[in-house]
């Protein structure tokens, strides 16, 4: 019976614990934690600015008033980035009607700023045939803003030994009001599309209200 009763409190224990552990049992690993809690905190994202494709300057705050998916890539990356990308490609396509683009942008941006001049995001634009008008490629213009971006947005980029990076893929959503709000997994794109659908529709009926 004693040993009953050391078992049963244990596993107790251990439930609650387990529950503690997992914001109440809806995440089980970082990045499921990371995306709840920007889903009930969003974070303002910090106006920095960036240097496009165009070799412009670019403030995240030029695009206030829209929604804005972000995802992190360098342009020699051999596979997760063209995923990433192509993804993008097919939201760009599936969000074309003129209703719901002019409310969608996409941002690129680059964590490998040293190598990847404007002309090579301009050309890694090209290759996923992106609308300039919604479509941007960016890189961080200094050292310090690169890591404060990375950081901010929780991305993990570590140099590999043949010249390139393993790192952390994902798509943020950050808000017409600038703040991120929500973030999906490379996995989840069906999930990122309902979520576009449903938070552009609320927009438009919001403007014609």
């Amino acid at each position: 019976m004693k040993t009953f009763l050391a078992t049963f409190l244990v596993v107790i224990v251990g439930s609650l614990v387990l529950w503690v552990s997992t914001d109440e049992g809806r995440a089980f690993t970082a990045e499921e934690a990371r995306r709840l809690e920007i889903r009930e905190t969003p974070r303002s994202v910090p106006d920095w600015r960036l240097q496009n494709q165009d070799a412009e300057t670019f403030r995240i705050q030029d695009w206030h008033g829209h929604f804005i998916v972000v995802d992190f890539i360098y342009t020699s990356c051999p596979d997760v980035c063209l995923i990433l990308s192509g993804n993008l490609k097919t939201l760009q396509k599936d969000f074309s009607t003129e209703e719901k683009s002019d409310k969608l942008r996409f941002l690129s941006i680059s964590f490998d700023p040293e190598k990847d001049t404007p002309q090579r995001l301009k050309e890694y634009l090209h290759h996923f045939s992106a609308d300039l008008r919604y479509w941007m490629a960016a890189r961080p213009i200094n050292p310090s803003q690169k890591e404060a971006i990375l950081d901010f947005f929780k991305v993990i980029v570590i140099p590999d030994e043949y010249g390139g990076y393993t790192h952390s893929a994902g798509y943020h959503i950050i808000n017409p009001d600038g703040k991120l709000v929500a973030i999906f997994g490379i996995e989840q794109t069906d999930e990122l599309h309902t979520y576009l659908n449903q938070v552009l529709e609320e927009k438009e009926n919001v403007s014609k209200s």
